[in-house]
């Protein structure tokens, strides 16, 4: 049985909203890259949350200040998407799954890092924006260590600081089930 008219007008209304979440994500990268605060703000609600390496900050100035800092640490940058995954859970919400990369100039040392983002949106005026935003690494190092990074769990080398478990994927239980059924730690 074809859909009905409105059912078609859901389903095109959901696969707007998708492709408005994933252009937020895509931007995102841009506004970072070219140093726009201004434009990292309007994409944030007001009452927004980000979450990385220096723990949760709330509210958008704060969220803003916490770019700023680290903005003032690297020099070029170039952050990138790879997959997006989007569930909606109401008419304005909705989460998000980001795997990313970034490679950054840190002083004279070029760095990488393999990310995920774990995301909630919610439609503020009319868009949709960021309304919290936590970062897991996968991986930070050095480029010139990528080739051994991956052999350890202390994938996280950001300078000035020892080595530390990386936040995925041992921490997964599906990872710890998969491990404990091979009979292996990870």
């Amino acid at each position: 049985m074809p859909p009905t008219d409105g059912d078609l007008a859901r389903r095109i209304a959901l696969l707007e909203d998708r492709a408005e979440l994933h252009e937020l994500v895509a931007v995102y990268g841009r506004l970072i890259d070219d140093r726009d605060v201004e434009g990292i703000g309007a994409i944030y609600t007001a009452d927004a949350v980000f979450d990385s390496t220096a723990g949760p900050v709330s509210g958008r100035d704060a969220v803003l200040d916490y770019y700023r800092g680290q903005l003032d640490r690297y020099g070029m940058t170039y952050h990138y998407p790879h997959s997006h995954t989007v569930e909606f859970t109401g008419p304005d919400t909705a989460t998000g799954v980001v795997s990313a990369h970034a490679e950054l100039a840190i002083g004279d040392t070029p760095f990488v890092v393999a990310l995920r983002y774990l995301d909630s949106y919610r439609r503020e005026d009319g868009r949709w924006k960021f309304h919290e935003r936590r970062a897991q690494q996968l991986y930070a190092a050095p480029l010139s260590e990528l080739s051994t990074v991956l052999q350890t769990t202390l994938r996280k080398r950001w300078p000035g600081t020892e080595p530390a478990p990386a936040d995925l994927p041992e921490p997964l239980p599906s990872w710890q089930a998969y491990a404990a059924s091979r009979g292996s730690a990870g």
